[in-house]
């Protein structure tokens, strides 16, 4: 006797039966956010760094000057750092696909909010600002970090 149900069923045997979507969110923004603190500082201190030049023009910057290693160097930490964050704030997902896939978009994401974030502040508003801003963005991001914490329990 044929059954009335399917045979083939939409939601695949490994499906989560919990809804982490707000612990992404927010594992995410934390990491966001600690990537502009990133940012803030390693641009006012490579600002600082580099005030000792006399380039005048891109073709007359040394590509072997301290400040910009410092900067090409702390760039491609900060993207690290900011993925390793969002993993780690990601862990109650059981899925190491689905958490690396989170936690790089965190990364890239967060990298290009910093990056944009930090040039804004600094051409707008000027160099000082930016420690406002990274200690604005700490404070936001340990904030979502608890939060991603507590709702991933």
């Amino acid at each position: 006797m044929p059954s009335d149900e399917p045979e083939f069923s939409p939601v695949p045997s490994d499906a989560p039966t919990e809804d982490r979507i707000g612990t992404a969110m927010l594992s995410m923004g934390s990491a966001a956010a600690a990537s502009v603190t990133w940012f803030a500082i390693l641009t006012f201190i490579g600002a600082r760094l580099a005030a000792g030049s006399t380039a005048q023009s891109v073709a007359q910057i040394n590509p072997n000057a301290g400040y910009v290693n410092f900067l090409v160097y702390g760039a491609v930490l900060g993207l690290g750092l900011t993925g390793v964050s969002a993993w780690l704030l990601l862990a109650p997902i059981p899925s190491t696909y689905r958490r690396g896939a989170l936690a790089m978009v965190a990364a890239l994401g967060g990298t290009s909010l910093a990056m944009v974030a930090t040039y804004m502040v600094d051409q707008l508003i000027g160099r000082m600002a930016l420690i406002g801003l990274a200690v604005f963005s700490l404070a936001i991001a340990f904030w979502l970090g608890r939060r991603a914490v507590v709702s991933g329990q």
